[in-house]
């Protein structure tokens, strides 16, 4: 199923490349790798607020946390943002860490891609955090203003992101090549792709894309 899935989405970008509808593309590609990115820090930081959960027993945090979660699945936005926020002071590091990446993704969710990334900001800003969790924080904010900052000063903000020994590089790279794409750079953003493709460190899904995106930007229009 995943497979299928992936090979849908290449065959989609492939198209809307061809057709030069870029905005299209970003719209559908870009909410794609937050989602992607979102789940890492579940996964990841939620292994960390487990871990608090276990040594400290904060019955409260974690019921905290779930309801505000479940609130979130019910469709609940508002709500369940104001729970993350009110969670975040109080509860043990993982907890709050995750309340705070949530929060950020539900001011998002909720159409405000401003608020989004400053609470994002704050979080790649906050010194307390492994730096990872604050790498991937700025990522975040670039993604949620990808359809309305300048794009080159995103491509700044996360260069060295892109240039360092950061696990989140690749995926720096990947936003930056989309980035020059949205500005109207297609041989730059080509050839950001096809550097990334050829990475033998990089994810293999992620070379997939790369190569498929670059292969549709070499084609021309007929």
């Amino acid at each position: 199923m995943a497979d299928n899935t992936d090979d849908l989405l290449l065959k989609e970008i492939d198209e809307d490349l061809r057709h030069e509808r870029l905005a299209k593309l970003w719209q559908r590609f870009g909410n794609w790798v937050i989602g992607a990115a979102l789940a890492v820090v579940v996964i990841v930081a939620g292994h960390q607020g487990w871990k608090s959960y276990e040594l400290s027993k904060h019955e409260a945090a974690a019921a905290g946390y779930a309801a505000a979660v479940r609130m979130a699945a019910q469709n609940n936005a508002l709500e369940a943002e104001k729970a993350f926020a009110e969670l975040a002071p109080s509860a043990p590091a993982g907890y709050a860490m995750l309340a705070r990446f949530r929060e950020a993704a539900l001011a998002l969710q909720q159409g405000d891609p401003a608020r989004a990334a400053s609470l994002y900001r704050r979080i790649a800003a906050d010194g307390g955090l492994e730096r990872p969790y604050r790498e991937l924080a700025l990522l975040q904010a670039a993604f949620a203003l990808a359809d309305s900052a300048e794009p080159q000063a995103l491509r700044q903000e996360i260069a060295p992101l892109a240039q360092t020994d950061s696990p989140w590089r690749h995926l720096a790279r990947e936003i930056g090549a989309l980035l020059s794409l949205r500005a109207g750079d297609r041989d730059g953003a080509r050839e950001e792709f096809r550097r990334l493709a050829e990475d033998a460190a990089a994810p293999p899904a992620l070379k997939a894309r790369a190569a498929e995106i670059a292969a549709g930007l070499g084609k021309k229009e007929g």
